[in-house]
C-alpha cells in the first residue's frame, strides 16, 4: 500500500463554508473542531490530504457546528481534474 502522502489527492474547496457555520452549542459556548492543527492548516490552505483524513475533519466540523450536511459532497478528488 502506498504511503499516506502518496495517496493525498483530496481537497475541500468549500472548507470556509463549513468553518464559518455557527459553532455555538446548547450552552452558548463555542465548540472547537477537534482535528490536529497541521491537518486543519493543510485543508484550509487547499493542500491535498488523504480522503479518510479529510472525511474525519469534515465529520468533526459537522459535529462542532451542530448542522447536518453531506460530508462526501464537500470532498473533491484532484485526480479527476489532472487526467483531463
Amino acid at each position: 500500500m502506498a504511503k499516506k502522502k502518496d495517496r493525498a489527492f483530496f481537497i475541500c474547496p468549500r472548507w470556509n463554508e463549513v468553518t464559518d457555520a455557527p459553532r455555538i452549542g446548547m450552552s452558548g459556548i463555542s465548540t472547537p473542531i477537534r482535528v490536529h492543527e497541521k491537518t486543519l492548516a493543510a485543508i484550509n490552505g487547499g493542500r491535498p490530504v488523504a480522503r479518510s483524513t479529510l472525511r474525519k475533519a469534515l465529520l468533526a466540523a459537522r459535529q462542532a457546528s451542530g448542522s447536518m450536511f453531506d460530508v462526501d459532497a464537500y470532498i473533491v478528488d484532484q485526480r479527476a481534474a489532472h487526467s483531463r
